[in-house]
């Protein structure tokens, strides 16, 4: 997962180093807007994919195969359902979201539709094969679909189609994705086969298992709704309030600040299918727990330290100029962006337990970043304080949450 995760990202960064360099700030900060907006209304989709790996993981562990795909196939039409009411939305009022975010194209509103329909479906494969822990198979999808994004979007820039080839590389790479990750699974599943032969009485806890998937959403569609919202929601609100000149000085910052936030990633990914398979054993959750959170903290750090010490050498490297503008949003990026990434580790534990006080805090401090921003946007600056306190207050907060739960198990991180 470290390699695939690890070529997923180096993709997408040589994607951004790319569009930077070639794409005028404007048209980048156009970019960067439309995928921020594409993270967040795509959280029903991780939501998903994240209820899927828990579940297929929970059945394989009981060998319940035929649950397995009766869920998987359940699932596959919902989304599609989801992710055409999605597209037909974005699609009609493509011109009244453009004029919001001061972007002069309504057809990237459209191209960002149709990479969000993809975008709805790909968490069922990747969810199965993620649950299964054909680690191997995600990786493949996890390159191709970055590697697909970054050629193509280079062959469309040289074709001279700007923004919206950078768009619709997205949207390709996506699609292509879904339709390879599907095939892989269902080549997985026919090896699987179906339940033994003592166990076909398991067919009759169908609709209570599916119904357990559906209570699961919830909080994981909370879960993962509010750490989008706070990753990305000050970039949507910087370009709606600041001139787009600006918000494509912030677009380049952040992009600093998300390669932090991502390095945890492949950690995420191993850890949870792992954490969701567990019953009754918080002993050895707490010490998968523990490892992540040292691993995610070794990333980060080296990463931090590089980003405040020399932020001019990390915008010229990606950016491949020095925007004297950006260099105190690199290192405050850098800082949030470490504190979200330990936190991110964290509230994939708290999803593969019982526990879901959590939300409470995590709701609340989503609310209060938005309206502080919404508040006190005098200058980037601020913008960029405001998510600070909120990073380092959430992750404080969740700490504590686990003290407590360790305290009251009688175990120890």
């Amino acid at each position: 997962m470290f390699i695939g995760v690890g070529f997923f990202n180096l993709f997408n960064l040589l994607y951004h180093l790319f569009m930077v360099r070639y794409l005028p700030p404007i048209e980048y900060g156009h970019l960067n807007t439309l995928m921020a907006l594409f993270m967040v209304i795509s959280v029903p989709a991780s939501t998903v994919q994240t209820a899927v790996t828990k579940f297929v993981s929970s059945f394989q562990t009981q060998n319940k195969y035929d649950l397995v795909k009766k869920l998987l196939r359940h699932l596959l039409v919902l989304m599609s359902i989801v992710g055409l009411v999605i597209f037909v939305l974005l699609t009609t009022g493509s011109s009244s979201l453009s004029s919001f975010l001061q972007i002069s194209s309504y057809k990237l509103i459209i191209f960002l539709a149709a990479g969000l329909f993809f975008a709805m479906v790909i968490p069922i494969p990747w969810g199965g094969l993620q649950g299964l822990q054909k680690f191997g198979s995600m990786t493949l999808n996890l390159i191709v679909n970055g590697s697909l994004k970054f050629v193509l979007g280079i062959l469309f820039i040289f074709l001279g189609w700007g923004v919206l080839g950078a768009m619709g590389a997205i949207a390709i790479s996506y699609a292509a994705t879904v339709f390879l990750s599907l095939i892989i699974l269902g080549v997985a599943l026919r090896e699987k086969g179906g339940l033994p032969q003592g166990e076909k009485g398991v067919k009759d806890s169908d609709p209570t298992s599916i119904s357990e998937v559906y209570s699961y959403f919830l909080p994981v569609g909370i879960t993962l709704l509010c750490f989008m919202l706070l990753t990305n929601i000050d970039l949507i609100l910087v370009k709606h309030f600041f001139p787009p000149i600006e918000a494509g000085f912030y677009s380049i910052a952040q992009m600093v600040g998300k390669i932090i936030l991502f390095l945890p990633i492949p950690v995420v990914m191993a850890m949870f299918p792992k954490l969701s398979s567990l019953s009754g054993q918080e002993k050895r959750g707490f010490s998968i727990l523990r490892q992540g959170l040292i691993i995610a903290a070794s990333l980060c750090s080296g990463a931090v330290i590089l980003g405040l010490l020399f932020p001019s050498w990390m915008i010229k490297i990606l950016s491949g100029k020095v925007y004297l503008e950006c260099i105190p949003l690199v290192r405050l990026f850098c800082i949030n962006m470490s504190f979200f990434s330990l936190t991110l580790i964290i509230l994939y534990y708290h999803l593969s337990t019982p526990n879901r006080f959590y939300l409470y805090p995590l709701f609340l401090l989503t609310l209060i970043q938005t309206g502080l921003i919404v508040l006190f946007h005098k200058t980037l600056v601020q913008v960029l304080l405001v998510v600070g306190v909120v990073a380092v207050t959430l992750f404080g907060v969740n700490l504590y949450l686990i003290y407590r739960h360790r305290e009251r198990g009688g175990q120890g991180l």
